[in-house]
């Protein structure tokens, strides 16, 4: 269940059409390209895919551009030629400059999501801390970004089925014990099956609405058959951005330890 760093966010159905109406139309394809980077970039997992769907955006529409200008001419001659080629050679130098930085800015937010993702695996399955509160300390986020995206591990599986539900983190019990027996060895799938994620959607609400009552009964408030894991004792684990190329690095026991990506030694 190792996370691949850095680690992309797949571009959607919508985010490919954004992609082909840039070739088509544009204009209305770089308007919704923007539309989804400010509807969505507050969401860790969505910021390296935004910057890579406007540098995409801004390639085909570079295309599209040049296109439309070839069948300004009504010949192409010698001279047109020079003109066609002179012009996107200036067109090319100040358009790609931008799209050149999105996509770098993009490279890097996947790779920091991705060394992220690993601190969540980390506290969940290694520390086992159970609270959104406990986890936000130690990832240096907020609960907001932490419930979004354990709940995005648990869809994409990249943690075991599991919930959150009023701050606490509740592992489907099988899947965890799976996990600790060494046998949990579900595969990131290439694409993700929506029709069996509403499936489970239904089934667990089924499930947790008649539970309801008795869980709140005895007092434990979590759906059936999901367990919290056992909460992690000490605190003083945490991660650290490392001064070279901002990744973050866990510390546990130890006070130092070399960046995995850059080399540069990370102190606590």
């Amino acid at each position: 269940m190792e996370i691949p760093v850095p680690y992309k966010v797949r571009f959607s159905t919508f985010d490919t059409w954004i992609i082909i109406l840039t070739l088509l139309v544009f204009p209305v394809g770089g308007l919704l390209a923007f539309i989804r980077l400010a509807s969505t970039h507050h969401h860790n997992k969505a910021k390296g895919r935004n910057l890579r769907l406007l540098g995409w955006a801004m390639v085909f529409s570079y295309i599209s551009i040049m296109i439309i200008l070839y069948l300004t001419y009504d010949t192409f001659g010698e001279e047109e030629q020079i003109d066609y080629l002179t012009s996107g050679i200036v067109l090319a130098i100040y358009w790609f400059l931008p799209t050149l930085i999105f996509f770098l800015v993009g490279h890097r937010l996947d790779k920091k999501f991705g060394s992220l993702l690993q601190v969540y695996q980390e506290a969940v399955l290694s520390m086992r801390l159970t609270s959104v509160e406990q986890i936000r300390s130690l990832s240096q986020t907020s609960p907001a970004d932490v419930t979004r995206d354990l709940t995005f591990m648990f869809e994409e599986g990249l943690l075991p089925e599991g919930r959150i539900i009023n701050g606490t983190v509740y592992i489907q019990q099988q899947a965890f014990e799976d996990y600790l027996n060494g046998e949990y060895e579900e595969e990131y799938d290439d694409e993700y099956d929506e029709e069996n994620d509403e499936e489970y959607d239904d089934e667990y609400d089924d499930e947790y609405d008649e539970e309801e009552s008795a869980s709140d009964a005895n007092g434990h408030g979590r759906p059936s058959g999901f367990q919290s894991p056992v909460s992690g004792q000490s605190s003083s684990p945490k991660t650290v951005e490392c001064p070279g190329c901002g990744a973050r690095v866990f510390l546990g026991a130890e006070r130092e330890k070399e960046c995995e990506y850059c080399g540069n030694v990370v102190c606590a």
